[in-house]
């Protein structure tokens, strides 16, 4: 759906906080203290498995996040410069691999 209004920096930002960090947020803190009640692991073991849960996640949000911004006429380098503080993208490569290569960002 894309429309023709000028997104603004915080719509572009507020859109990846909702759909990126937040979820991301919720899974790690249910794979963590969902394994440190119902699993007998240690405390480190549970922080890497809600890490890694956390990641692929990461992954994937972040990946329908920058198409919904491409959909919506948002360069790249506005996305890196919204995005990059949002904690949402760490680099220019991270949008690249989404709109060039048509794969899900792992690093």
């Amino acid at each position: 759906m894309t429309n023709n209004k000028q997104l603004s920096d915080f719509d572009i930002l507020i859109k990846g906080q909702l759909t990126v960090n937040l979820p991301i947020t919720v899974i790690m803190l249910t794979a963590f203290f969902g394994l440190l009640e119902f699993a007998d692991l240690s405390l480190r073991l549970n922080l890497l498995i809600a890490f890694i849960f956390g990641w692929i996640s990461w992954s994937i949000l972040v990946k329908k996040w920058i198409l919904w911004a491409k959909e919506n006429n948002v360069s790249d380098e506005r996305l890196l410069k919204i995005g990059k503080p949002g904690l949402l993208v760490w680099s220019i490569h991270t949008i690249e691999t989404v709109t060039k290569k048509n794969k899900n960002p792992w690093i």
